[in-house]
């Protein structure tokens, strides 16, 4: 009989996943009870476009709050330890002077202690505009001593314009590379991203599937072993990035399981899929109060 990884590890009877890179406010609150049942403990939620465009700093606050409080909660009730990620979002920017205003509310509530992170940071259309608000938030999360997450283009030619941007930002010292993690990095854009030198690498991984609604493709466990192979685990953080779309909150449990399967080491699939990203994001040790709600039986 296979041994046994030791307890908590990955692999182990007991295992213990983080999630950093989810969407859960467009989502049922049973996808957390999913995550935990998979493993997944704690998760770290950023904003993302909630495709309405918002028209003032108080719009951009309001989801703002309705992560950092009704998030948190509905996590905690499975057992699921919620951080945020706060950021004006490039897809929900009305205009330049409600997305600056929204900012100012950002700056004012980043000393609460569920907030890892800004992000995620986003460029749509490459407008000037955008280009403003990008580095502002560069600026801003270096002010604050907070890691920054950086959405990338789904496509390579918008990649590339990405990865332009990011080095103009680095080269101008608006921010330490080494505290930016990129999000949806495609295995095709591991080469030219590896290279740009920034603490995290996230791939949002999910075993293939055919949906209709599918917002992103995600790299399966037979890619995420071509990656180990040519790049080894350093930097690598493998998350479920699951969204409003047709999106598995199980994408990074049964990725590690197939994983696991194929004989990757206990001790790498923790690093990628908790030890790396733990690290990036400084999870403090002892949650923060609001984390454990009153339990309710029905």
């Amino acid at each position: 009989m296979p041994q046994l990884p030791p307890e908590g590890a990955i692999g182990s009877p007991n295992p213990r996943l983080f999630d950093h890179h989810i969407h859960a406010d467009g989502r049922n609150a049973d996808d957390y009870e999913l995550m935990a049942l998979s493993g997944v403990d704690t998760v770290l939620i950023p904003c993302s476009s909630s495709n309405e465009p918002r028209p003032c700093g108080a719009s951009h606050d309001a989801r703002f709050e309705r992560l950092l409080t009704t998030e948190t909660r509905r996590a905690a009730h499975y057992g699921v330890r919620a951080w945020i990620g706060l950021s004006v979002h490039a897809a929900d920017m009305a205009d330049l002077t409600s997305a600056m205003d929204g900012i100012d509310r950002l700056a004012a509530r980043l000393d609460d202690p569920r907030v890892l992170a800004l992000g995620e940071l986003s460029i749509r259309r490459f407008t000037d505009d955008e280009l403003t608000v990008f580095g502002k938030q560069l600026e801003l999360a270096t002010a604050a001593d907070k890691p920054v997450m950086v959405e990338l283009p789904p496509w390579m030619p918008e990649f590339h314009r990405m990865v332009e941007v990011l080095r103009r930002g680095f080269d101008d010292g608006l921010v330490d590379p080494a505290r930016v993690a990129l999000m949806d990095v495609a295995p095709e854009m591991l080469p030219v991203a590896a290279g740009l030198g920034c603490g995290g690498l996230g791939i949002a991984v999910s075993p293939a599937s055919d949906r209709l609604f599918q917002v992103r493709r995600k790299a399966d466990h037979h890619q995420i072993l071509a990656v180990l192979e040519e790049f080894g685990p350093d930097r690598l953080m493998l998350n479920s990035g699951f969204h409003f779309g047709s999106a598995d909150p199980l994408g990074l449990s049964k990725t590690v399981l197939r994983l696991r399967l194929s004989g990757v080491e206990p001790e790498v699939l923790d690093r990628i899929a908790r030890k790396n990203a733990a690290a990036f994001f400084r999870i403090p040790t002892e949650p923060y109060e609001a984390a454990v709600p009153t339990a309710r039986q029905e």
